[in-house]
């Protein structure tokens, strides 16, 4: 990794990342995740690829590691896969960027989706999804659902060990091959955690209460739910905070229920294993699969021997209900959107730690999703939180969202961060210099940003500055106090 800012170890100081030099730091990227067992579940990245990365300003990327190519056999660790990961983080490392390692999976496995592999699904030969409106309607399928029952409760795998206990030995391996790297920012230990066959009882809280505030019989809605065009008519009725909020609201008793019950424990187990080979890196905790529209969250923090883990950070997903629909630009809600922030902000000071946002948007090729793009990141902005949108393709700078991620933002700050903003190409930031630092507070700037003014309140020293792909301004604070300092950039 070259860049300006360097390659220092990122730790946890409450609610925000932290350097080794001590400053606040913030992160904005991409999720870049092969599926294919075909490509070797790795992407093959070109120089001018990585660059135009770089030239965005990220600084982050959320990894994607697939268990059936890390396991694919009970307790054979394939070296080969592990290496080609290590050989793309580091390509990336060197064009600025962190990286996020991110154990994924869609629908548990490979047999459905992605994820696990065969010998680990274990399904006691119940109905396999069939044909589904969307895709993640699979999840209510008998099979899915049972073989996460299986993974929950640790049960073993055809040579006898437990399915989290290899789960748990696959990233004992990652941690153990990549951890002491100093740009490996973390361990995403599960991908969006369904909680199996307890989702049926969660989908009928949630419909119950769909059909009380919409007052619609709950035949009739079930009726609606089995078409796309009756889902988008849902949404309209759905696009109100309040009665969003209500519906949201019954699922959370059964929420908690899973996460406290199953999940937590499976994080402490899993946490063990990376602590046990390499005492770097957060540790990055997802909320159930039904966080992601906004239920609220009752995970809780990770402890080891009875005490608090003190490297990990929260890495919720945010996503409206249009998602992987027809009606992504058309029927999006920003009243659902800040909902969904709404209770992710709630979680956070309840946990009392950092957050990236693991994945958000989604909006793929789709024409007029602009001001809900834009709208999402200045909430993101608000918060001051961390993203990874979702997601690079190979295709991806064909979409309409992708010119709409390369944004100033503070990525390194010497002090207290107050607050910061992008409107019409300016950037404005506000915070409290440290005098006991002496590294510079480091504004990214996308290569296309092009400053013509900076100014800064009171005065510091100021200086634009180019290497390689990264452009960034730099600022040294002489002065004690409140400072604020505005980049306009040429329209």
């Amino acid at each position: 990794m070259r860049c300006g800012w360097g390659v220092e170890r990122i730790g946890v100081r409450s609610c925000e990342f932290v350097d080794e030099l001590g400053r606040v730091r913030l992160f904005r990227g991409v999720n870049v995740v092969c599926k294919e067992r075909a490509r070797g579940y790795t992407y093959e990245m070109s120089k001018a690829e990585l660059e135009r990365l770089e030239e965005c300003g990220f600084n982050v990327v959320r990894l994607g590691v697939i268990w059936d190519g890390l396991e694919p056999e009970p307790g054979v660790i394939d070296e080969e896969y592990l290496g080609r990961l290590e050989e793309q983080a580091r390509a990336l490392a060197e064009h600025g960027m962190y990286v996020l390692l991110d154990m994924h999976q869609d629908l548990y496995s490979v047999r459905f989706s992605d994820g696990a592999p065969e010998w680990a699904t274990l399904t006691d030969g119940l109905p396999e999804p069939g044909e589904v409106v969307v895709w993640s309607d699979a999840y209510m399928s008998e099979a899915v659902q049972r073989a996460f029952d299986h993974f929950w409760a640790n049960d073993p795998a055809p040579d006898g060990l437990g399915l989290q206990d290899h789960f748990a030995a696959c990233w004992r391996a990652l941690a153990g091959r990549l951890g002491s790297r100093p740009w490996l920012l973390g361990y995403d230990i599960f991908n969006e955690p369904f909680p199996g066959s307890l989702a049926s009882r969660i989908y009928s809280a949630i419909f119950e209460a769909l059909s009380r505030v919409a007052g619609i019989r709950l035949e009739d809605l079930y009726a609606r739910l089995a078409s796309a065009e009756g889902r988008a008519s849902l949404l309209q009725l759905l696009d109100d905070e309040r009665a969003y909020e209500q519906v949201l609201r019954a699922a959370e008793p059964l929420v908690r229920e899973f996460e406290i019950k199953y999940l937590l424990p499976f994080y402490e187990r899993v946490v063990e294993a990376i602590r046990s080979v390499e005492p770097r890196g957060v540790v990055f905790l997802e909320d159930c699969y039904f966080c992601n529209a906004g239920v609220p969250t009752g995970i809780l923090t990770v402890s080891r021997g009875g005490s608090r883990e003190p490297c990990q950070a929260y890495a919720p997903h945010v996503y409206d209900l249009v998602v992987d629909t027809p009606y992504v630009a058309t029927h999006f809600s920003a009243k659902r959107v800040k909902a969904i922030v709404d209770a992710k902000r709630r979680a956070q000071e309840r946990l009392g730690v950092p957050v990236l946002v693991g994945e958000w948007g989604a909006f793929g090729h789709h024409r007029g999703v602009a001001p809900h793009c834009e709208f999402m990141l200045e909430l993101f902005d608000d918060a001051a939180w961390s993203w990874a949108y979702w997601a690079w393709t190979p295709d991806f700078w064909s979409s309409e969202a992708a010119g709409l991620l390369a944004r100033p933002y503070p990525a390194a700050v010497s002090g207290r961060l107050l607050l910061f903003k992008f409107r019409r190409r300016r950037f404005e930031m506000e915070w409290v210099p440290e005098p006991s630092l002496r590294a510079p507070t480091l504004i990214r700037l996308p290569k296309s940003f092009d400053p013509i003014e900076v100014r800064v309140e009171p005065r510091a020293s100021v200086r634009v500055v180019e290497e390689g792909r990264a452009l960034f301004v730099e600022v040294r604070a002489e002065r004690a106090g409140k400072h604020a300092i505005a980049v306009e950039g040429c329209a």
